[in-house]
């Protein structure tokens, strides 16, 4: 559970409540407020937005008033996707860090490689570029996935008409259909926007690269990046 200043004894939720939790969630069991109790004590995240608290766990949000401990409701996790906005821009930072793939058993790496400028140059003045463009995913407010692509000399590059593409799930809510959901907006962008391909580059061991196949994503090239790991350039058409 995060660190964060809530009592899960003292959670409880009011008749109006209970009923919109058994509906939302469809559930059938006998006591509502002990099943939210081992939700927030199990929690993947926790955070307060305005005067609530949210709760996420295995696809679940609960809405919890910060003052009273009252639980107002729970839902799925179902985010907004719109187009990344000026303002955004600022969370990229966070975004690329969680898009580095770190292998079972490996120690992550420091919050600071992303200003290595083989990976720096993926969040560097963006927004300034032809090519820069941007989906999120927002729950309660919070962005929690994102999307964008750039035409940069990179590790995924192709041409400099063909956009790359990045993308990174905050690690709570992965697993959960969002990044597909991503993929799918930020293709309908680039169309609409004369792209009619797009690439990027993953290690060849990152259990990703079959996610990608899914999505219509083939291989083009097979190459060592400047750390010794094998990548995969993959390429997908967008007509």
């Amino acid at each position: 559970m995060s660190n964060i200043n809530i009592k899960p004894e003292k959670l409880h939720t009011t008749d109006l409540g209970e009923v919109r939790i058994r509906r939302n969630l469809n559930l059938q069991i006998d006591n509502v407020v002990l099943w939210c109790k081992e939700v927030v004590k199990e929690a993947d995240m926790i955070m307060r937005q305005g005067k609530n608290w949210y709760a996420y766990r295995n696809g679940v949000v609960l809405t919890i008033n910060a003052q009273s401990h009252t639980i107002i409701t729970a839902h799925p996790v179902n985010p907004e996707l719109r187009l990344m906005r000026s303002e955004d821009y600022q969370c990229l930072s966070g975004f690329l860090y969680h898009a580095i793939f770190v292998p079972e058993g490996v120690e992550p790496p420091p919050r600071s490689i992303i200003n290595d400028p083989a990976i720096y140059v993926y969040m560097k003045d963006f927004g300034s570029k032809p090519g820069d463009i941007g989906v999120v995913a927002e729950q309660n407010d919070q962005i929690i996935g994102a999307a964008w692509t750039r035409i940069i000399p990179s590790y995924g590059h192709i041409d400099d008409e063909t956009p790359e593409l990045a993308i990174s799930i905050l690690p709570a809510f992965r697993e959960y259909g969002i990044g597909t959901k991503l993929m799918k907006k930020l293709f309908t962008v680039l169309r609409t926007n004369g792209y009619s391909r797009t690439s990027l580059s993953v290690q060849k061991d990152n259990p990703a690269v079959r996610f990608y196949e899914r999505l219509g994503y083939r291989v083009a090239e097979e190459k060592s990046d400047h750390v010794g790991n094998v990548d995969f350039i993959m390429l997908k058409e967008l007509i």
